[in-house]
């Protein structure tokens, strides 16, 4: 006999069960304890509201309690005959607490479950994205300030074009990662928003304190709307993946630099040999398979981001099964973008630059264009002087490299980098999002913790 929530005395056909549930049970393991912590929150909410008795929240707390010891040691899965996770909770807290158990999904539907499961995930990785964000653009960053003044050739077109610097190439990344906080921070905004009380979309008739739920998951409060919230399913996730695929823009073009930078032809860098993989045929390859990596699932996240925007894409309102396919996306996207992070800032703190190969590289070409600067500052009109220089470009002579490079004093310049400014930046939004941090994983702990001794007197239940 069935044992999934809607059963009404019937199987379903096998092809059918396996072709709904399987994928999506076996996503759901990443969602256990967030669940967990929604059903905790929503029996809090029942027994403050009346519907449930003081010793019946009692009980399913500490329930919930061991269910989620269970699911920390793996011991707690879902299977395609359970469909999803919510159901093996459900049943699983029956079997410990009996007729109280079965009141748990009181007032809520698993539209709203899955709902508040995927706005918990998506704030605990984007508070893991940005540790690892932000300690990759401090190894950028410690790489810039050690060669603040290497000289380097910039390039435009894939041609050498003006004099840049190793401190100006490798900050521009930190900063570009920096500037990653911003959507990050949006997509956050965004889930930090209560579903919870939606139910299937359209509320119910009963007196549900959805501002106390919000509030015991650490959430900033309820999404307002109950359709609203419901027709965000998947818009919310979606929001989480693309700034993870902006941040894949960024090291996707950190990884190629590194790969074009560090063949043979150009030398600038080396790499240790413990970051490199090797060729089953060619004894002498060392190659950097992982920034290969890196640079292709840059790829992968903006499919991901693709197909997710493509299932919403003309969705009546309300809850459709095609919801389900936005799930995978967002947990495989968190997943490629934290690990993606963690490689380029190995890489970026273990690199080796080699200063005579950049040095030799900055050509006279190079200086082309300083010097018909050199003609304006005296008097002579830009385009008069572009043509000038431009008749013989590889005329002019380098001279002091980084001279030249501290000449170029204008904020964000080769000679104005302002590194402890960025350092500064990276502190005030390790702060930001600490604040954020304390005050989910606070009102988490004090959820989880909370003392049922002190319990509200005893309501009777629907009073």
């Amino acid at each position: 006999m069935s044992t999934k929530l809607w059963s009404k005395g019937y199987d379903v056909e096998p092809l059918i069960e396996r072709y709904e549930a399987a994928r999506n049970a076996a996503m759901d393991a990443e969602l256990i304890q967030y669940d967990i912590w929604g059903s905790m929150a929503h029996a809090r909410m029942l027994h403050e509201v009346g519907l449930l008795s003081v010793s019946e929240w009692q009980s399913i707390h500490a329930a919930l309690r061991d269910l989620l010891a269970l699911a920390e040691d793996g011991a707690l899965r879902p299977s395609a005959s359970d469909e999803d996770i919510h159901t093996v909770i459900e049943h699983a807290l029956i079997e410990k607490t009996g007729d109280s158990g079965k009141k748990i999904h009181t007032g809520r539907s698993r539209n709203d479950q899955v709902l508040v499961d995927l706005r918990l995930y998506a704030k605990d990785a984007l508070l893991e994205i940005i540790d690892v964000l932000l300690a990759t653009a401090e190894s950028l960053l410690g790489l810039a300030s050690a060669n603040e003044w290497t000289p380097m050739p910039g390039y435009t077109h894939m041609q050498r074009a003006m004099l840049s610097s190793v401190g100006l190439w490798a900050s521009s990344y930190a900063e570009a990662l920096l500037d990653d906080c911003v959507p990050l921070a949006a997509a956050y905004t965004l889930n930090d928003q209560s579903p919870l009380g939606s139910a299937a979309a359209f509320g119910v008739p009963l007196p549900l304190d959805r501002e106390l739920v919000a509030s015991l998951l650490g959430f900033a409060g309820p999404h307002h709307n109950v359709l609203t919230a419901a027709n965000a399913r998947g818009k919310f996730e979606t929001a989480v993946t693309q700034a993870l695929a902006l941040i894949m823009l960024d090291l996707s073009k950190w990884a190629q630099d590194v790969l074009l930078y560090t063949t043979s032809e150009y030398d600038f860098f080396s790499v240790p040999q413990e970051l490199c993989d090797g060729s089953s045929i060619m004894p002498q390859k060392r190659n950097l398979g992982a920034l290969e990596l890196v640079r292709g699932r840059a790829h992968t996240i903006i499919g991901l981001q693709s197909q997710m925007l493509s299932t919403l894409a003309g969705l009546p309102s309300g809850y459709n099964m095609d919801y389900q396919e936005t799930k995978g996306p967002l947990i495989e996207a968190v997943h490629i973008c934290a690990e993606s992070l963690g490689v380029v800032g190995l890489y970026a703190a273990r690199i080796g630059v080699n200063q005579a190969q950049l040095e030799a590289a900055c050509s006279a070409e190079l200086f082309a264009t300083d010097r018909a600067y050199e003609l304006a500052r005296d008097g002579v009109p830009f385009r008069d002087a572009y043509r000038q220089v431009a008749a013989n470009p590889a005329a002019q002579a380098p001279g002091d490299l980084v001279a030249r490079l501290q000449a170029r004093t204008h904020t964000g310049a080769p000679g104005h980098l302002d590194l402890p400014g960025v350092s500064a930046r990276i502190e005030s939004e390790r702060a930001v999002w600490k604040a954020r941090r304390d005050h989910f994983t606070h009102a988490i702990e004090t959820l989880i913790s909370m003392d049922t001794v002190t319990a509200r007197e005893e309501t009777p239940p629907g009073h």
